[in-house]
């Protein structure tokens, strides 16, 4: 995922539904692309702030959310909001909390802290390591603030769907996830049924 093709990948609106049990663990996902923003096949850029309100309101959803880039680490698969902030998930069906699958996914490398509704992580050089090896894409400025900063994460229990535009390669990034943790469901069964 290098610069060049993020500017030139069109801009595709996903929603995920995303279904937990009482314990707040992920118990399935499903990923459906919403056809109309891929037909106008926008070259835009996903993070402009007038675009996001206008394709809000095309799309009739308040806030759609914005990925740069999606990165799988282990079997988790993170969803870049910005460069602190993340919508992580669990794999389908694991039945593992968030906090849960990235305890088991990092370790002592990651330091969770719950702020209300939010978790606020902080990560080990080892743990911002790990992500430069599963991402390439992870530039300084990335790895730079993770160390200053932290990392604030969303919960897929915080809502039960969420409508994100995103560059169709890490749509396809994320696709390959879900089929590799749904093995008997193909990419192309998933994309029919969107």
């Amino acid at each position: 995922m290098g610069t060049v093709e993020s500017i030139t990948s069109r801009l595709v609106h996903i929603n995920l539904a995303i279904q937990t049990d009482n314990n707040a663990e992920v118990a399935s996902i499903m990923m459906r692309e919403r056809p109309f923003i891929g037909e106008l096949n926008l070259d835009i850029d996903p993070d402009n702030l007038s675009l996001l309100i206008a394709v809000g309101e095309v799309m009739d959803v308040a806030q759609p959310l914005t990925v740069s880039r999606i990165s799988h680490v282990g079997s988790l698969a993170i969803l870049w909001l910005n460069q602190t902030r993340w919508l992580v998930l669990p794999p389908p069906g694991s039945h593992l909390s968030v906090s849960q699958a990235l305890q088991d996914t990092f370790g002592s490398d990651l330091a969770l802290k719950a702020e209300g509704d939010l978790v606020h992580a902080r990560l080990s050089d080892a743990a911002i390591n790990t992500l430069q090896q599963c991402d390439d894409s992870t530039g300084d400025d990335s790895v730079k603030r993770l160390a200053e900063e932290g990392v604030t994460i969303m919960q897929p229990c915080d809502q039960r769907e969420y409508d994100i535009l995103v560059r169709d390669h890490c749509a396809e990034r994320l696709w390959q996830w879900l089929s590799q943790h749904h093995p008997e469901t193909s990419t192309e069964d998933q994309a029919a049924n969107g």
